[in-house]
């Protein structure tokens, strides 16, 4: 070490430090391990600085051995001697030798060959990674454009489909009223067409009802006309009858006496004339019996 340390004036030599050394980390370090870190050349040599300075300061902490003929003995660090040690810690940390030195140096040196490598090869890694940032800044503006124009796509889209929605809603309210139209004029020309038809029934009926007052005026006539003839049956017949009867005794004279021509014309009106009255009298007998219609 580069001078001796003291605590509470107990006096902490070099190898008294390489051995607090030894123990920083808090676990138990056997007698030998300390003989070692110190350099020092037996066991005996660790246990006086333990007795005389280390121990007495209340740096180090024994462990109670079961069989201590046959156990080596063991040392740790008390609290007080880990907060002495932390300390101090740049003191107890200076090489004391040559080969610590040496150690040092050659240590110095590997861990500046390997810093520097590690930089060499920290540099390359940044030379990639600042051309992945390039590659990764140009695809961002890459997508950033395209996002853009999708973007504007979307809005595009979006305003489409809203101008939809609203034609939907002026089409579906055409419909709606259109709808309402057609049941309204169907409706209408339901009610017309009702009309008509109440019409035509109406028409139909008065028809009817002219043709039954015709046939009942009709039928009285006829009840009238016969209930006249009714009367004139029996008259009728009896003229008839007479006239049947002159006729016949005209036609027998005639036949029997032939007077001449004159009384021929004279025969013969009269005859007619009786043909004439009997055969009124049988029509209107034959329609007041219902001979005839």
């Amino acid at each position: 070490m580069s001078g001796e340390l003291s605590v509470d004036g107990y006096k902490i030599d070099g190898p008294s430090q390489q051995i607090l050394r030894a123990l920083r980390g808090g676990g138990w370090v056997s007698s030998g391990a300390l003989r070692d870190a110190a350099d020092l050349d037996d066991n005996r040599q660790v246990s006086y600085r333990m007795e005389r300075h280390l121990g007495p300061a209340e740096l180090v902490l024994e462990a109670v051995r079961d069989e201590p003929e046959r156990e080596s003995r063991r040392f740790k660090l008390s609290e007080k001697g880990e907060a002495w040690v932390e300390d101090h810690a740049e003191e107890l940390l200076a090489p004391t030798t040559r080969e610590e030195i040496a150690d040092l140096a050659q240590q110095g040196y590997k861990e500046g060959t390997e810093a520097k490598e590690s930089v060499q090869r920290y540099r390359k890694k940044l030379s990639r990674y600042k051309s992945q940032v390039e590659d990764v800044r140009d695809q961002l503006e890459h997508i950033r454009d395209h996002h853009d124009e999708y973007f504007n796509r979307v809005n595009s889209v979006e305003k489409e489909s809203e101008d939809s929605r609203e034609r939907s809603k002026e089409a579906k309210q055409g419909v709606k009223e259109l709808r309402e139209a057609v049941g309204t004029r169907a409706t209408a020309e339901s009610m017309e067409s009702v009309i008509e038809d109440v019409s035509v029934v109406e028409r139909r009926l008065t028809a009817v009802e002219s043709k039954q007052a015709g046939l009942a005026r009709e039928q009285a006539e006829t009840a009238r006309t016969r209930a006249l003839v009714g009367r004139l049956v029996k008259p009728a017949g009896y003229v008839a009858a007479g006239a049947l009867a002159v006729y016949l005794a005209v036609l027998i004279s005639v036949l029997v006496l032939a007077p001449g021509l004159v009384a021929s014309v004279l025969v013969g009106g009269v005859t007619g004339a009786l043909g004439v009255v009997a055969g009124i009298g049988g029509v209107v007998y034959a329609r007041g019996t219902g001979l005839l219609p």
